[in-house]
């Protein structure tokens, strides 16, 4: 009978050490920064998991489009794509405040590229990333090549909103490379 207590042991002990492995201790992947005890998370909040229920597809508030980052009062945020950065544009979308308990998940901006071809890159699966600012509101930021024009977009949301909002945008710093 000990044996068999012992094998089971080991059994459970090989199995956990294989899911923090996976897992990583605290849900963090192994090569991912851990927090100390009461440090401050980092810029731009910490992603909150959308909440649980059906998903809602809403679209870029008519308003705010066509934008193009020309021009435009420069918004650079560290914790919303950072920059400016030369030859790329940030851009970055909110849900409303009135959201609160709404949460992106996904974006898909509209844009037309300088040569007139229509582009439609995903959050979070292009070069950006969805995150909750201070104020606890859903957001999202991408960066693109300088030059392209907003002209819509749509957004995958858990929770209810109406629409979603072009929120700012942090120019490029240089014109574009040919």
């Amino acid at each position: 009978m000990r044996r068999v207590e012992a094998a089971r042991f080991r059994f459970a002990v090989s199995v956990t050490t294989a899911c923090m492995t996976v897992l990583g201790v605290a849900g963090l992947a192994p090569d991912l920064p851990r927090r100390e005890d009461g440090a401050d998370p980092p810029a731009g909040g910490v992603p909150a998991p959308p909440p649980p229920g059906p998903r809602t597809t809403i679209r870029l508030d008519p308003a705010d489009a066509p934008a193009d980052a020309a021009g435009r009062e420069s918004a650079c945020a560290a914790g919303l794509g950072g920059g400016p950065y030369p030859d790329e544009d940030v851009w970055v979308f909110r849900l409303p405040v009135g959201a609160a308990v709404a949460r992106f998940v996904a974006v898909t901006p509209e844009f037309v590229a300088p040569g007139r071809e229509r582009v439609a890159p995903t959050v979070p699966t292009e070069d950006g990333a969805l995150v909750v600012d201070e104020a606890g509101t859903s957001a999202a930021w991408l960066r693109l090549p300088a030059g392209w024009t907003l002209v819509g977009g749509s957004a995958a949301i858990a929770g209810a909103a109406g629409s979603f909002a072009l929120a700012g945008v942090c120019a490029a710093s240089g014109a574009p490379s040919p």
